[in-house]
């Protein structure tokens, strides 16, 4: 008769111990499984990733140039410091906002939306977080590279524009393209990708797609810790074209120059061939840096004066050649006379008009800058004399005004290759409808003196509205 001692209740211990190390196994399994099946091309995505690197190599951007072949925008080599998103370990991206702001003089603000930009955009594989780096910037980095390995140097073209702001309203400025622009089918049919530079403003923008080149690429091996081992393929980038403007880069010194020397501290100055209609000249005061946006913009400096740009009461960023309205003076007169002679107001042989010293038009009297008697329009054009064109307004009539206005097409946008160009504003029963509805007799006579009528209230005159752009 066999023995069997039951205090220790062995065999139910036995089967505990079975069960517990099958459900082990059993998830063991589909740990497994999860791994090589389920996430199997995620996790062999990683591998490869830590092996083999792509790097993106920016294409120069081509020159701009005046009329004579004269340089006035280039691109210079710099360095850039660039975060490699899939090297971002555990401690996140916030962990670095501290120590890039403290070492690399980075606004904090600035990287926030940095990293907030990139949890929004999955596509960014690097990102740029200091353009035209110092050697200081570079030591820090080089000394701290095992500490942050997703931290790399890159050598990158570097727009670099004419000192002073020369000329920044026309060539404009480059900048990262923004996730809007991305959205856009204008930009994201022509390849752009998050992390492009682009044109912004000016020449820069509309000319992009022949400035700014085609990229190249290194294909490299890195080993865990993003340490290059050796270089498998390089592709050479190709640089963008160049582009000769139509600029006389003489006559833009002098022309900054006078307007550095106004009084009112602002004003435009355009020079133009009327051969051709190109524009040898064009500049508007204040200006701006260019160079601000291109290496600057990411630093507390540069986002300090930046904000001081948006904040100043004289615009700079404001383009006034071609955003602003003005009245036109006694230019008005010329286009007026030419209508004067086609509508048969006047004829060459019958053009004298009194001039009377001005013109009263209700309880107004309007004068002019003399008394000419009745002169013809030779001596009117010549003298300037108000009193005559007021009274060929009249005889013109509102309807004759406006077919000048349609005819020499004064209210359209005059075609210059620069972004957001505004259209002119010639007072017409339209315009009477939108601006001062409440009035029935405005305007009752056709005048071609803008001084002669009565304008709209200033928070709806076009000359007075400002507006910037960044």
């Amino acid at each position: 008769m066999r023995f069997e001692d039951r205090t220790q209740n062995l065999r139910a211990r036995l089967g505990v111990v079975q069960c517990l190390v099958l459900v082990m196994f059993a998830l063991l399994a589909l740990r497994l499984y999860d791994l090589q099946v389920v996430r199997g091309d995620y996790y062999a995505e990683r591998a490869a990733s830590q092996r083999v690197r792509v790097l993106n190599v920016r294409a120069p951007r081509g020159a701009i140039l005046d009329r004579e072949g004269r340089l006035l925008v280039s691109s210079r080599p710099a360095y850039a410091i660039v975060l490699s998103r899939s090297d971002v370990g555990r401690r996140g991206l916030d962990a670095l906002t501290g120590p890039l702001s403290r070492n690399l003089g980075l606004d904090p603000d600035y990287l926030r939306e940095r990293f907030d930009e990139v949890r929004r955009t999955p596509a960014f594989e690097s990102l740029s977080l200091k353009e035209d780096a110092s050697p200081a910037d570079i030591a820090w980095l080089e000394a701290h590279g095992l500490e942050f390995p997703e931290l790399r140097i890159e050598e990158r073209p570097q727009r670099l524009y004419p000192e002073g702001g020369l000329l920044a309203h026309v060539l404009g400025y480059v900048g990262e393209i923004g996730p809007r622009q991305l959205e856009s089918p204008a930009y994201r049919d022509k390849g752009y990708r998050p992390g492009d530079v682009i044109g912004k403003e000016g020449l820069e923008s509309v000319y992009d797609e022949y400035l700014r080149g085609r990229d190249g690429s290194r294909t490299l091996v890195v080993d865990s810790l993003s340490r290059t081992q050796g270089l498998l393929e390089e592709v050479e980038p190709r640089p963008g074209q160049d582009l000769l403007t139509t600029i006389d880069l003489d006559l833009q010194l002098v022309a900054e120059e006078q307007l550095r020397n106004t009084p009112t501290r602002r004003g435009v100055i355009v020079a133009m061939d009327p051969r051709s209609g190109e524009i040898l000249a064009m500049a508007s005061y204040p200006t701006f840096d260019p160079n601000l946006f291109s290496q600057r913009i990411t630093t507390k400096e540069g986002r300090a004066e930046y904000a001081a740009l948006l904040r100043d009461p004289l615009t700079p960023l404001y383009n006034r050649a071609i955003r602003g309205r003005y009245p036109p003076g006694s230019t008005w007169k010329i286009p007026m006379a030419l209508a004067g002679l086609m509508q048969g107001a006047i004829t060459v042989e019958d053009s004298r008009l009194v001039c009377g010293g001005g013109i009263r038009v209700g309880n107004k009297f309007t004068r002019c800058m003399g008394n000419h008697g009745r002169p013809d329009l030779h001596t009117a054009i010549m003298k300037s004399c108000d009193g005559y064109f007021y009274r060929l307004g009249l005889r013109m009539g509102l309807d004759g005004i406006m077919k000048m206005v349609d005819d020499f097409e004064i209210n359209r946008r005059t075609g210059v290759d620069l972004p957001h160009e505004l259209r002119s504003w010639t007072p017409s029963r339209e315009f009477k409808a939108r601006f001062n509805p409440r009035d029935p007799n405005w305007p009752t006579i056709g005048t071609g003196c803008p001084s002669a009528t009565r304008r709209p209230r200033q928070k709806s005159s076009p000359s007075t509205r400002r507006s910037t752009s960044s």
